[in-house]
């Protein structure tokens, strides 16, 4: 099971980061390179109201799927992939305080599974997967330390 994995810190507080983090209409304000879009499918829920079993259509880079929510706690964010060439993964925002929690780190990772999982990880498609998650988390540090 590859493990791909990214941290950054950012300079404020979680709530901030996971309220930016859960904005999803606003991610083309500041993020327009590997997640292109994400829908909450229930109507009139908010990315915080979030719960287990809800499900998000997610464009990423134009590869557009349908993921459910496995968890929404102030610590993480996940959503749990459909098998795509026996492939499916868990993808995860884990966002824990640092300096008394006027800082966050966050951690951006997903666990592969199937029989072609393999292909995912850090040594073949990985790299290109943590490039990306490089971006986004350097954008979303920028915008949550620009509200600061």
């Amino acid at each position: 099971m590859p493990l791909n994995e990214t941290k950054i810190e950012i300079a404020a507080p979680p709530a901030k980061v996971r309220e930016i983090l859960l904005n999803f209409a606003a991610y083309p304000e500041w993020h327009t390179e590997w997640i292109k879009e994400i829908k909450i499918q229930q109507e009139g829920k908010t990315g915080a109201a979030l719960t287990v079993g809800d499900k998000i259509q997610i464009n990423v880079e134009g590869f557009k799927f349908v993921a459910e929510v496995k968890e929404n706690s102030e610590s993480l964010f996940s959503w749990q992939g459909p098998p795509v060439f026996t492939i499916s993964g868990l993808h995860k925002f884990h966002l824990e305080p640092l300096k008394e929690g006027a800082a966050t780190l966050l951690t951006q990772s997903e666990e592969s599974k199937g029989f072609l999982s393999f292909l995912f990880s850090p040594s073949i498609l990985g790299k290109k997967l943590q490039a990306d998650w490089n971006v986004f988390n350097k954008d979303l540090k920028i915008r949550a330390e620009a509200s600061e």
